[in-house]
C-alpha cells in the first residue's frame, strides 16, 4: 500500500513538472512571437525611418560638397568643349573634350562617396521614447546608438541646354548632376534612399548660326556622356 502511495507521488509529481515544463514552453514561446511581432512590425518601422532620414542628410551633405569642389576647380566652357566655326563665323560643329569630361566626373564621384562614407561611420542615434510607437513618447529618453553598414553607387553626367539670345545668339549652359544611392539591409526589410542634384558648371554665349543637329537633339549630351561615371562602394 505505501508502495502504492509512493508511486502515487511520484507520478503526481512528474506530471506537475511536465505541465510546468509545458507552461514554460509555451510562455517562451509566446514571448518569442510577441519580441517578434514587435521588431517587425513596430521597432523595425521607426529604425528604418530614422535611419533613411540621417542617410538622406548624409547624401545630401556628400553632394554638396562634391558641388562645392566643382566650383572651386573654376571650370570654364572651353574646359568641357570646343566651339569650331566656318569662315562665315557660323559653327560648323561643337566638340567634346572628354578626356577632360571623365576627369572631372571621376573625381566629382569619389569626392561624393568619400565624403558620404565618412559621415556613414558615424552612429546613428535615436530616443529610447521613440520605440514605444507613442507619438507624443518620440524624442524623449536616452539615445540609443546603432551602426549601419550602407553600399551604394554615384553617378555623375552632364546636360547640356541651348537658349536664344537673340537673332543668332545662343546661350549654351553646361550642368553637372550628381546621383546618389544607398542601400542598407535590415532584418526584416531593405532601405533605399536616392538624391540628386544639379548645378550649372559653365555656360557661355555663342555667336553665329548653330546646326540644328545641337539645337533640336541631344546629340551634345549624348558626347558628354560617352562614358558616364559610376563610382561604387
Amino acid at each position: 500500500m505505501k508502495k502504492k502511495r509512493k508511486n502515487f507521488r511520484l507520478t503526481s509529481i512528474n506530471l506537475h513538472k511536465f505541465r510546468l515544463k509545458h507552461k514554460l514552453f509555451a510562455f517562451f514561446l509566446i514571448f518569442l512571437t510577441l519580441l517578434y511581432i514587435y521588431a517587425r512590425y513596430l521597432a523595425t518601422p521607426i529604425v528604418v525611418a530614422n535611419t533613411e532620414t540621417q542617410i538622406s542628410t548624409y547624401a545630401t551633405k556628400s553632394i554638396n560638397y562634391a558641388i562645392a569642389e566643382s566650383m572651386n576647380q573654376n571650370v570654364s566652357y572651353g574646359d568641357l568643349v570646343t566651339v569650331i566655326k566656318d569662315q562665315n563665323d557660323n559653327v560648323s560643329y561643337i566638340e567634346a573634350n572628354s578626356v577632360r569630361i571623365n576627369l572631372l566626373s571621376k573625381t566629382m564621384s569619389k569626392i561624393v562617396m568619400s565624403n558620404f562614407l565618412e559621415f556613414a561611420k558615424r552612429p546613428i542615434k535615436i530616443s529610447l521614447g521613440s520605440f514605444t510607437g507613442i507619438s507624443i513618447l518620440t524624442g524623449y529618453g536616452p539615445k540609443v546608438a546603432y551602426n549601419v553598414n550602407p553600399y551604394g553607387e554615384v553617378y555623375c553626367y552632364f546636360t547640356s541646354n541651348f537658349e536664344s539670345a537673340g537673332i543668332n545668339q545662343t546661350y549654351h549652359k553646361i550642368y553637372l548632376v550628381i546621383s546618389i544611392k544607398i542601400n542598407v539591409v535590415f532584418p526584416f526589410k531593405k532601405l533605399s534612399v536616392k538624391s540628386a542634384s544639379e548645378v550649372l558648371l559653365c555656360e557661355t554665349l555663342i555667336v553665329g548660326k548653330i546646326p540644328e543637329v545641337y539645337l533640336n537633339s541631344n546629340n551634345l549630351t549624348e558626347m558628354l556622356n560617352l562614358v558616364p561615371e559610376k563610382f561604387s562602394s
